[in-house]
């Protein structure tokens, strides 16, 4: 469906509102129009979230992102593989996603906004192609996923706050979702998962017991399907080629010296850190309950939120088994704050542990120091 001239002039207003008549991402205008549809026309709304994730796209450079071999070789595509297949039909412009959900180590998922700016980016190649709004059309394999009490805490934790993160960033992107070789108990998994839906992709799901290969040939064209889905491409899907890596949560936090913080009920407790553009922090963390967490930076050492900048995708976080970690690269000097959030309880506080480090000349790693901590 295309913006009719109604729409397109509300396209106008709200990238007028927010300054970016010159950005790339703005300048293709199904990407306006699908944050348009996500937030029922409320311009305002729409034109807020745009401009958050036109400042993601911006920090972390993901318009650049279709340039590099990440989206080949993230480390996490060995656990969670997603085939981004492309075109389904002649006829049609949707890009098929295929994932076989039932045989990944589904305790282990985190977001991946690497695989749906992939999914983005050839959606806006078959738009730009034949004029028409494209989106993904996204398979779900089950088969091979059993049933347990840890299977529903996953679900409404991890699996919740990861695609609810995706569809905050990456709304209206898929048309269409089918789970195949759904299991008898497959409306307890739909019960759980129904809450953090958005009400449109609600009605964009389709639920079968029909195998992978029954299923999907009525919607894809068997000359864009890889062989192992009865298609007639030389391709085949991918399979989890390792499980998620899991180490003794005790010697984990051992090894890295991690740093116990309390975030009081509806509060933020907030580390402050300054540092030079090109150091290379490796972050730890690790919590036991739910919270958010954001980072920041200014170029002036300030406590007023409102003029901080956004640095990553701050999202929820669900509760952890094991010590995350991953490398960040300082683009900016200035100050970082890093943003504990304990807004979902009203009385419990939550405990946080963390450490934060940086290597020095000598391959040193050194553990560093919050310039301040303070709650707010």
């Amino acid at each position: 469906m295309s913006p009719n001239p109604k729409e397109k002039e509300a396209i106008l207003r709200i990238i007028d509102s927010i300054d970016a008549r010159d950005d790339d991402y703005c300048a293709h205008e199904f990407n306006v129009y699908r944050w348009l549809v996500a937030y029922g026309n409320n311009e305002e709304e729409a034109a807020k979230a745009l401009k958050r994730h036109l400042n993601i796209r911006k920090t972390i450079d993901l318009n650049s992102f279709v340039d590099r071999v990440e989206l080949e070789e993230d480390e996490l595509n060995k656990y969670v593989p997603i085939d981004v297949i492309g075109q389904n039909h002649p006829d049609e412009n949707k890009v098929l996603m295929f994932e076989r959900t039932g045989k990944i180590d589904i305790s282990g998922l985190v977001d991946n906004v690497l695989m749906m700016e992939s999914v983005h980016q050839k959606v806006v190649e078959a738009e730009r192609k034949t004029g028409r709004q494209s989106g993904g059309l996204f398979v779900m394999d089950l088969d091979g996923i059993s049933f347990s009490p840890k299977l529903i805490s996953v679900l409404t934790g991890p699996y919740r706050i990861m695609w609810g993160t995706l569809f905050d960033h990456y709304p209206q992107l898929l048309q269409k979702i089918i789970i195949v070789n759904a299991p008898s108990f497959v409306n307890v998994l739909h019960q759980a998962c129904s809450p953090f839906l958005p009400d449109d992709y609600k009605e964009k799901i389709v639920i079968t017991s029909e195998s992978a290969v029954d299923a999907i040939q009525k919607h894809v064209d068997k000359g864009f399907l890889p062989s192992d889905l009865g298609g007639e491409m030389e391709r085949k899907t991918s399979l989890p080629s390792a499980p998620f890596p899991k180490m003794n949560k005790k010697e984990e936090k051992e090894k890295v010296n991690l740093v116990a913080i309390s975030v009081p009920a509806g509060k933020y407790v907030i580390q402050k850190f300054e540092w030079k553009k090109g150091d290379e922090i490796e972050f730890f963390l690790n919590n036991e309950s739910s919270f958010h967490y954001f980072m920041f930076h200014s170029e002036e050492d300030t406590k007023d939120m409102e003029s901080w900048r956004e640095m990553t995708v701050g999202c929820e976080r669900p509760a952890l088994s094991q010590v995350d970690s991953w490398k960040y690269t300082v683009p900016l000097d200035g100050f970082y704050f890093i943003r504990y959030g304990n807004h979902n309880s009203w009385y419990f506080s939550t405990t946080v542990n963390t450490n934060h480090f940086i290597y020095n000349e000598n391959g040193e790693k050194i553990a560093l120091t919050p310039i301040e901590t303070f709650t707010i």
